[in-house]
């Protein structure tokens, strides 16, 4: 009896943490500012503005990220595309280059972001997104950037998880850096 009723107690345990750990939703990494990025943004003659960051309609993982049956969502505001437009915002700042007067001003447009934390030994992830620049409203650069990243991971759905979690920063330090390093956007902020 004592046993039957400790397998009971153990199973319940167990039952409940699988719906807390299954079903929860956690929230993305804050940003990470990106030596390399600073480095490029601090070439820029002008400062910028951030102008709006939107969702492309039906985008992949843009309000929530699946894990493993679990789910990741931004720190901030509702969607990933504010996560990107802060993200930009923080990389101009600490450059000293953000000025929300500007009559330059990037916006932007999140058309994918999702991570594949399902495999056993390595999972992925991808980014994809349109930036547009406008001097005085008139359009000086259009252009779609995608990046992709795979990463270790673990048969353990915790550990893989936060793998996936730690790496979602680095996915968009990867792509600002290819807007960033750009020849056209660069001469597009001039």
């Amino acid at each position: 009896m004592k046993r039957s009723a400790y397998s009971l107690t153990l199973g319940s345990a167990l039952a409940v943490a699988m719906v807390f750990l299954g079903g929860c939703a956690s929230k993305a990494q804050y940003y990470q500012l990106s030596v390399d990025n600073l480095s490029l943004i601090k070439t820029a003659p002008k400062p910028v503005a951030v102008g709006a960051f939107t969702v492309n309609a039906g985008a992949t993982g843009a309000s929530s990220i699946g894990l493993r049956g679990s789910s990741m969502v931004s720190p901030l505001g509702s969607n990933f595309a504010e996560y990107l437009a802060d993200a930009l915002r923080q990389e101009l700042s600490m450059a000293g280059k953000l000025d929300a007067g500007s009559a330059i001003e990037i916006s932007g447009l999140l058309l994918k972001n999702d991570i594949a934390a399902g495999g056993i030994s390595t999972n992925s992830g991808e980014i994809e997104a349109r930036f547009i620049v406008k001097l005085a409203g008139v359009q000086r650069y259009d252009k779609t950037h995608r990046t992709e990243m795979s990463w270790e991971s673990s048969l353990m759905g915790a550990i893989a998880i936060s793998k996936a979690q730690q790496q979602y920063p680095l996915m968009v330090q990867k792509l600002l850096n290819q807007l960033l390093s750009d020849p056209a956007f660069q001469s597009a902020i001039k």
